[in-house]
């Protein structure tokens, strides 16, 4: 990269920064086109209500981060997820079944023709285990391989196994992707001279906020680095107790050593009690 002053630019992993990032349609759409098989080009889409309200009685919602229609009828989800969890897979496959569930309509004439949907689930942790930046998820039949349905296909953006330096990229998916890594700690944005990057530029630039966009963007952030010091340092300290418990492990490890060393002298265990001073119970339990 060539030296360039570092400029401040947006955090794309908090939730302001994401959203202003990929509110722009033309941003989201040229992000989609890199790795999206739409059956054609995105050239147009439509912002939904990102909040979906529950087709049962109990009344739940879901929330989503983005929630967009194509211009083919096609829904798109677009999740960051900044922590890792439990079943995330499963909650995945939840969201996309409630967003398909959503568009059933009551009455007996609807015949359940339904639009697709597609989830993007762009997360700071890894989700498979392989070295696979990008996942996909499709409904096929494994014996020929072949799509049973298209009405549930998911992306899953592994981002921690994204390796590759600038001139490591070797696609439009990769130009992305190293942006949204490495834009925050560059202070710069690369591939500028590609449109869509240089728009990408002046939108993350913050010196381009208005004061209560600034505002904004600042709690959000604040409450971003926040979350990331609290799961920081409870992997610290669970490096701590991990650390603790090896030593004693070691201790215990080597007091069961030197008790099986006096016995095979002949001591018996009282004699290795009070040798050792230790409890005669934990002797005979070695």
């Amino acid at each position: 990269m060539d030296k360039e002053e570092k400029t401040e630019m947006l955090n794309p992993f908090c939730d302001e920064g994401f959203k202003r990032i990929f509110g722009d349609k033309i941003l989201l759409m040229d992000f989609l086109n890199s790795f999206v098989d739409a059956g054609a080009p995105i050239v147009d889409l439509t912002y939904e209500n990102k909040e979906l309200v529950s087709v049962e009685s109990d009344g739940r919602t879901i929330i989503f981060d983005l929630f967009c229609k194509l211009d083919n009828g096609m829904n798109v989800i677009i999740e960051m997820q900044n922590k890792n969890q439990d079943f995330f897979v499963d909650r995945a496959v939840f969201y996309l079944s409630r967003a398909i569930s959503a568009q059933g309509e009551k009455g007996r004439i609807w015949k359940y023709g339904i639009n697709s949907v597609i989830g993007i689930f762009i997360t700071q942790f890894r989700v498979f285990d392989n070295d696979d930046v990008l996942s996909e998820m499709k409904l096929i039949d494994p014996k020929t391989n072949k799509m049973v349905s298209d009405k549930m296909h998911g992306y899953f953006i592994q981002l921690p196994k994204f390796k590759k330096s600038n001139d490591g990229c070797v696609d439009h998916f990769d130009e992305w992707i190293y942006n949204l890594k490495n834009m925050e700690r560059m202070g710069n944005i690369e591939f500028k001279d590609q449109e869509v990057f240089e728009r990408l530029w002046n939108l993350s630039n913050c010196s381009m906020l208005s004061i209560e966009e600034r505002r904004k963007y600042e709690r959000s952030l604040k409450a971003y680095r926040d979350y990331v010091n609290q799961l920081d340092f409870a992997k610290n300290e669970g490096r701590a107790e991990g650390r603790a418990e090896g030593r004693e492990e070691g201790k215990t490890e080597e007091r069961a050593k030197t008790i099986c060393t006096l016995r095979r002298k002949g001591k018996s265990d009282e004699e290795i009690a009070s040798l050792l001073d230790l409890d005669i119970e934990d002797v005979k339990s070695v």
